[in-house]
C-alpha cells in the first residue's frame, strides 16, 4: 500500500487505462460509469450530512468511477464520426505534411487538407500517391497543392490475421488515401508555415549534407535513420540484419538515442546544480534540447514518448523526488494517453514502457551480480544487464506481436549501443564542423567506417546458426499468462513470499496447457480461406499441409498469407497455378476439370477465361484459434 501512497499517478493511471480499455471494446459502459458517478456523488452528500459510514469508502469509490468515467469520455471524444469519404471527385487545397518519398512506380507524401468541397474534411491527413513527375522532387514541407481526386476512407482487405493497416494509419492522424494524376495537380505559389513544417524542412537540408558527405549509401541509411529518425530509405537487406539480431530498436529514435543524450546533457550542464537556482535553469536548458531534437527528428511517436518520459524523469529530479521514478514513468505515459488515448493500443508505446519498467526493476539486480572490478568485465556486463533487464519485460509482446525472437540480442548490443553513443555525437560534431571542410570530411569518413563495420558485424551475427527463432505463435490468453508470471516474480523478490512462486508456476503451467491445446486443434484442422485479392486465391489447409491456388502467381504477395502460415502454424505452402489444362492430384488434393476435390469438399474453381467466382461460405472470417 505505501509503494501505491507514493506514486500516485500509478494508480490514477491504472484507472485510466481501465477507462480506455472500457471505452473501446465495452463502449456501452459509458452509460453504467455515468450512473454510477451521479449515484456516488448522492450518496456521499447523504452521508456527508450525517456523517455515516462508510463515507470514506464511498468517497473513494467515487473518486475511481470519475477517473473511469473521464477517461472513456476523453476517449469517446477522441474518435469524433469520420467524415465520410465524397463519392466522386473532390477538389482541395492541401499542404505537404512530409515530402515525396520515391516508389517504383509513383510518389508517395503526406497531405493536410486546407480547403475541400466539403468543410468537414479540412484538417484531416491524406496519404497520397502522385503519378510520376520531375516537379514533385522541388516539393517542401509546407507547400500548397491545388488538386483534383477521388478520396478514398483507408480500409483494411478483410483478410484473416492481416496486419490492421487503418488502425496503425488512424493512430498517426490519418485516415483517408488518394492517387493523384499529373493532369489533375497544380503546385501554388503560397506557402503554409509553421514550427513543424521548418522543422521537416530543416531535417531536409541535414539529410542534404550527409548524404552527399557519406560514400556508402548503406552509411547514410543507418545514420539518417540513427540520428534523424529518417528510416524511409532503409533497404531491406539493412532492416533483415538489425532485425534478426534484435538491434532494429536503434534505427528507431527512441529512448535509447534520447537517455543517451539526456545523460551527457546531465554531464554538461552540471555544473549548474551550484548556482543557486540552477537546477531550474538545467531543467529548462536540457528540456528545450531535447524537445528541439525531437521537433528535429520528425516528432515520431517513439520520440514523443522518450522525450516526455526524461522529462518528468528530469522534473522529478529537480524538485527532490528522487525516490519516485516509477511515479514519473507512470505521469510521463498518463500525460500521453491524455493528449492521445489511441497511443496505448500502439505496439511501439507498449514496448517502450515495458523496456523501460522492466530496466528500472531488473537491472540493479543484475548489476548486483558483477564483479566490482576489473572495469574491463564489469562494463561489458553492465551492457549486458541492461539488455537482459529489458528483454525481461518486453519479451513476451515481442513473440506475440512479430512470432519470433532473436536469441544473439545481448550480442549485438555489444555493438549497436557504444556504437549508438559514437555516431549520435560524431552526426553532432558533423554539423557543428560545417564552417571547418578539412575536419567535417575527417568526421565523415569515421562516421562511414564506424556504421560500415556495425552493419558488417550485425550481418554476422544474423548467419550464426539459430539466430533467430521464427513462427512463434501465441494468443492473448498466453500472452497474459507470461505476463502474470513476470508479475508473480517481481511479486515473489520484493516480499518473499512463496505464494508467489506457485502462482507464477501455475501461470507456466496454464501457459504450456493453452498452448498444447491450441496445438492440437489447430494439428487437426481444416479450412478453406478466400482471400481478397485482384485475382482469385484459395488457401487450402488440412493440418498443417497447406495449398494456394490461384489464376495468376504474378498477384500473390507472401504479405497476404505468411501470417496465416504463422498463426496457425503451417508448412510452407504449395503453390498451384490454375488453368483450364490443370491436373494435379495427391492424397489431400484433387484438380481435374473444373472441380477441386479437398478432402471431402467439392470446391467449383474459377478459370481465366470464365466469370465464374468462388462460394462466399468458404471464407474464413475470424481470426480466432478453433
Amino acid at each position: 500500500m505505501n509503494f501505491f501512497s507514493n506514486n500516485p499517478f500509478i494508480k490514477l493511471l491504472g484507472f485510466w487505462i481501465i477507462g480506455l480499455l472500457s471505452a473501446k471494446y465495452v463502449p456501452a459502459l459509458l452509460y453504467i460509469f455515468i450512473l454510477l458517478f451521479f449515484a456516488g456523488s448522492i450518496w456521499l452528500i447523504v452521508l456527508g450530512k450525517h456523517k455515516q459510514y462508510p463515507f470514506d469508502l464511498v468517497a473513494s469509490i467515487l473518486l475511481s468511477t470519475t477517473i473511469l468515467l473521464l477517461s472513456a469520455l476523453n476517449y469517446r471524444l477522441s474518435h469524433p464520426t469520420l467524415p465520410q469519404a465524397p463519392a466522386g471527385q473532390t477538389h482541395l487545397l492541401a499542404s505537404v505534411v512530409e515530402t515525396p518519398q520515391e516508389k517504383p512506380n509513383s510518389y508517395q507524401a503526406i497531405l493536410k487538407i486546407v480547403q475541400a468541397d466539403n468543410d468537414s474534411l479540412i484538417g484531416y491527413q491524406v496519404i497520397t500517391w502522385f503519378e510520376k513527375d520531375s516537379n514533385l522532387l522541388s516539393l517542401r514541407a509546407g507547400d500548397l497543392i491545388l488538386a483534383s481526386t477521388k478520396l478514398q476512407t483507408i480500409a483494411n482487405k478483410g483478410n484473416p490475421f492481416e496486419f490492421d493497416y487503418k488502425s496503425y494509419m488512424a493512430q498517426q492522424g490519418i485516415h483517408y488515401r488518394c492517387y493523384i494524376a499529373q493532369k489533375n495537380c497544380r503546385f501554388t505559389q503560397s506557402y503554409s508555415s509553421g514550427l513543424r513544417l521548418w522543422a521537416e524542412n530543416f531535417r531536409l537540408q541535414m539529410l542534404h549534407q550527409l548524404r552527399a558527405a557519406l560514400s556508402r549509401p548503406e552509411s547514410f541509411e543507418i545514420i539518417s535513420a540513427l540520428t534523424l529518425g529518417y528510416r524511409k530509405e532503409l533497404s531491406p537487406e539493412t532492416r533483415e540484419s538489425f532485425t534478426k539480431t534484435g538491434a532494429m530498436h536503434v534505427l528507431a529514435v527512441s529512448g535509447l538515442h534520447v537517455g543517451l543524450i539526456f545523460l551527457f546533457l546531465l554531464k554538461v550542464f552540471h555544473f549548474l546544480t551550484y548556482i543557486r537556482g540552477g537546477q531550474w535553469i538545467r531543467l529548462l536548458a536540457i528540456s528545450v534540447i531535447l524537445w528541439t531534437y525531437a521537433l528535429l527528428t520528425g516528432f515520431s511517436p517513439s520520440v514523443q514518448r522518450a522525450t516526455t518520459m526524461f522529462s518528468f524523469l528530469l522534473i522529478a529530479e529537480t524538485i527532490n523526488r528522487r525516490n519516485s521514478i516509477y511515479n514519473s514513468i507512470a505521469a510521463s505515459a498518463f500525460a500521453l494517453l491524455l493528449l492521445n488515448p489511441d497511443i496505448l493500443f500502439a505496439v511501439g508505446f507498449q514496448l517502450s514502457y515495458a523496456a523501460v519498467l522492466s530496466i528500472v526493476y531488473f537491472y540493479p539486480l543484475l548489476n548486483k551480480l558483477l564483479p566490482q572490478k576489473p572495469a574491463i568485465i564489469r562494463k561489458p556486463g553492465q551492457l549486458l544487464c541492461v539488455a537482459l533487464s529489458a528483454q525481461i519485460g518486453t519479451f513476451p509482446l515481442t513473440i506475440y506481436y512479430f512470432n519470433q525472437f532473436p536469441i544473439y540480442f545481448w550480442l549485438s548490443n555489444f555493438v549497436v549501443i557504444p556504437a549508438a553513443f559514437v555516431l549520435l555525437c560524431g552526426t553532432f560534431l558533423f554539423f557543428v564542423s560545417a564552417a571547418i571542410a578539412p575536419v567535417q570530411s575527417i568526421v565523415a569518413t569515421i562516421l562511414d567506417l564506424t556504421s560500415t563495420v556495425v552493419l558488417f558485424i550485425l550481418d554476422r551475427i544474423s548467419k550464426l546458426p539459430g539466430a533467430v527463432i521464427t513462427h512463434i505463435a501465441i494468443s492473448e490468453t498466453e500472452l497474459a499468462c507470461l505476463t502474470a508470471m513476470i508479475i508473480f516474480v517481481i511479486l515473489f523478490i520484493q516480499q518473499k513470499r512463496a505464494r508467489y512462486v506457485k502462482l507464477a508456476l501455475f501461470c507456466l503451467l496454464l501457459f504450456q496447457t493453452v498452448g498444447l491445446s491450441q496445438k492440437l486443434s489447430l494439428f487437426n484442422q481444416h479450412r478453406v480461406i478466400e482471400y481478397q485479392n485482384v485475382a482469385p486465391i484459395l488457401h487450402l489447409i488440412d493440418g498443417r499441409s497447406n495449398y494456394i491456388l490461384c489464376t495468376d502467381t504474378a498477384t500473390i504477395s507472401p504479405y497476404m498469407y505468411t501470417n496465416v502460415i504463422t498463426r496457425l502454424q503451417l508448412n510452407q505452402p504449395v503453390i498451384v497455378q490454375i488453368s483450364d489444362s490443370t491436373s494435379f492430384r495427391n492424397n489431400e488434393l484433387i484438380i481435374e476439370g473444373d472441380n477441386c476435390q479437398f478432402g471431402n469438399q467439392t470446391i467449383p474453381f474459377p478459370h481465366p477465361q470464365k466469370k465464374t467466382k468462388w462460394q462466399n461460405s468458404h471464407r474464413l472470417t475470424s481470426n480466432k484459434f478453433e
